[in-house]
């Protein structure tokens, strides 16, 4: 893994300091008591000379947004040469610093890659609940620019786990900078327009791509070349740009399915600042259920099987009992790209109503590290949906 090079503010979001015994050190103590803010507390430096403007907090991970190509403006598949960090992509909008302040706090690693490992996103994640969350918070809403592949699992994992009301929203591009067509500017600023807008709070995570406002709870990457790459896999679009500013078509709302996680439980697991190791596996005639078993043997704490129709196994039944009796967590969701993968009347394991499986395995990894068993994982991805069809379950005891 390569090493990660954190900004000096968000070092100091998540070590925690020593008693001070120099005089030196002391002075620095006696200083932080002093401040009054979360952005002077993270050492946040704020662009725009109008301290008047929203203030919205850019969290970098570079991806496609950021990458460029050395074989010309046609090319959008084999970019990556070139590179350009959050304030040159501030630079190139000077609208930006019009309407907003904005800072940037840096979480690529040494390859200039996005924030593709759950340690990198779950820290991430914690200097955001800090930056929003805190009672000394004085930042409207933050941004994270993210690598399209995984764009989804962090806007998920960020909507479970930090839910002040506050806007927190995912962009990225599906172009390089390079390109004629460059769809990242467009989205860099349809996405700060958002989480500026007192419009946006109380709705989770939100994702702003090709003028669309998607739920970051259901979205999904649906297309991997298209600009219009995301979509919703239920509920639809809540909203679209107009002339670069946000118009929702519905009030506030949470999805009745979303389980809020407090991230403290969480950070305290053995794992921390990793997840629990959750696989999937992809189910098709012939499943062989012994993949379930080598999961477990190669560590995993859970497992999500992406299902036939509405959460089919064709086979391996038995090898799936016999890991679950190894203390083996399992979710079964639909290889399908829209729809439910329905409750068992009598079940063993969950199934995975609405989300998708990529959603699925983040919230049985959050399941598990806040300390779940099956019985308990089982209730928390069917409770509610069981409630609505009329098909509740209680488990032996």
């Amino acid at each position: 893994m390569p090493t990660m090079r954190f900004y000096r503010f968000a070092i100091a979001a998540l070590v925690a300091f020593s008693e001070a015994t120099s005089p030196a050190l002391l002075h620095q103590n006696t200083a932080r008591q002093n401040v009054t803010t979360s952005s002077q507390r993270l050492g946040l430096q704020w662009l725009g000379g109008n301290s008047t403007l929203p203030k919205v907090l850019v969290l970098f991970t570079g991806g496609t947004i950021s990458g460029g190509s050395i074989y010309g403006a046609l090319d959008d598949t084999q970019y990556g040469q070139l590179s350009i960090n959050g304030e040159q992509i501030i630079a190139r909008n000077p609208y930006l610093l019009n309407h907003t302040q904005l800072a940037v706090s840096n979480w690529t690693s040494e390859d200039f890659s996005t924030g593709t490992n759950d340690a990198l996103v779950m820290n991430m994640t914690r200097f955001a609940h800090d930056a929003l969350c805190s009672e000394d918070s004085d930042i409207d809403g933050a941004i994270f620019t993210h690598g399209t592949n995984s764009l989804e699992e962090t806007a998920f994992l960020m909507d479970l786990l930090v839910n002040c009301g506050k806007p927190i929203v995912g962009i990225g591009s599906m172009r390089p900078w390079t390109h004629l067509s460059f769809d990242g500017d467009a989205n860099f600023f349809d996405a700060v327009m958002l989480a500026a807008s007192p419009e946006s709070r109380n709705r989770g995570v939100l994702v702003a791509f090709n003028a669309r406002i998607l739920s970051g709870f259901w979205v999904t990457k649906l297309h991997s070349t298209n600009p219009d790459a995301f979509w919703s896999t239920a509920g639809g679009d809540l909203g679209i740009f107009i002339n670069s500013l946000p118009v929702f078509f519905n009030s506030p709302s949470q999805p009745l399915h979303k389980h809020v996680f407090s991230i403290d439980q969480v950070s305290t697991h053995s794992t921390y600042p990793s997840l629990p190791k959750v696989d999937i596996l992809y189910a098709a005639r012939g499943f062989d259920g012994k993949l379930v078993l080598d999961a477990h043997a190669n560590g995993a704490d859970g497992v999500v099987i992406a299902g036939t129709g509405n959460g089919g196994i064709p086979s391996g039944s038995d090898e799936i009992k016999e890991a679950l009796d190894q203390g083996l967590q399992v979710v079964v969701g639909t290889r399908s790209p829209y729809g439910p993968s329905s409750p068992a009347r009598t079940p063993s394991y969950a199934k995975s109503g609405f989300l998708h499986v990529i959603q699925a395995r983040i919230q049985l990894q959050l399941a598990i590290a806040s300390g779940m068993g099956m019985n308990q994982t089982i209730d928390l991805f069917e409770g509610k949906f069981r409630t609505a069809i009329g098909q509740e379950w209680t488990p032996k005891q």
